[in-house]
């Protein structure tokens, strides 16, 4: 998943109004870690949220290929009152550390190579990632495909809940212990939202909104309530323990 700018990673614009989620991933982590532990977070995007756990662990070291991504990281941190994370530019396939270098290891809605998770964590270490889901948003991105020969949307070549079984295989090869979950909510957005949701995420393979114009009408039509359009979201959550 990729952001084209820093500013629209984290802005409520993007995020909309959600109703309750079925857990909250910041203090998932939290519950795993200790003041003594060493965090590795995977494409850290501008550590906005890093930056909520750093009170809960020695140190982090947050990784961030997009160089835009990377400044805004380093420019949260230095306008926070934090003190104990670093911010390296490098990507998932390759992470920069030895072996058995960290406690935790976390990945929030980004990419991930399961080998090099397992690789960088200590023995009994975790590797707490949440992940979007094969039917994030279906309900909108199903309006932009006519026929099952030009799937358009993110994640069209899942079957329902493959994605997250190709994941619990991948871990379970590796860890000694992996739990997931399959969570649902809804969230409310604007239809100027819903435009910038489009521009800047991939959810939609080349969307033009010019173009794609019908497909924006018809979501309004279809998902339009007393408190905007309501979409449902879908991550998956993966715990493992080395």
């Amino acid at each position: 998943m990729t952001y084209s700018d820093a500013n629209s990673y984290e802005s409520n614009l993007i995020r909309g109004i959600d109703e309750t989620r079925p857990w909250d991933l910041l203090e998932v982590i939290r519950r795993y870690c200790k003041k003594t532990d060493t965090l590795l977070d995977i494409w850290c995007w501008t550590a906005f949220k890093t930056i909520q756990i750093a009170d809960c662990v020695k140190a982090i070291s947050g990784i961030e290929p997009n160089k835009k991504m990377r400044q805004k990281a380093i420019e949260n941190i230095e306008n926070s009152d934090i003190w104990n994370i670093t911010i390296t530019d490098w990507k998932a396939e390759e992470i920069p550390f030895d072996d058995n270098s960290f406690d935790i290891v976390t990945c929030m809605v980004a990419p991930h190579v399961t080998k090099e998770v397992h690789r960088i964590l200590k023995k009994w270490g975790y590797a707490i990632l949440e992940k979007i889901g094969d039917r994030d948003k279906f309900d909108l991105k199903k309006e932009f495909d006519t026929s099952w020969e030009a799937l358009r949307w993110q994640f069209c070549e899942f079957w329902p809940w493959e994605r997250l079984k190709k994941y619990e295989e991948e871990f379970r090869k590796l860890f000694s212990l992996v739990s997931t979950s399959n969570g649902f909510w809804n969230t409310f957005y604007s239809i100027e939202w819903i435009k910038i949701l489009l521009e800047q995420t991939p959810s939609i393979k080349d969307y033009n909104e010019e173009r794609d114009s019908w497909a924006l009408e018809s979501v309004q039509k279809k998902y339009m309530t007393d408190k905007w359009i309501k979409l449902t979201q879908n991550r998956h959550l993966i715990i493992a323990q080395k």
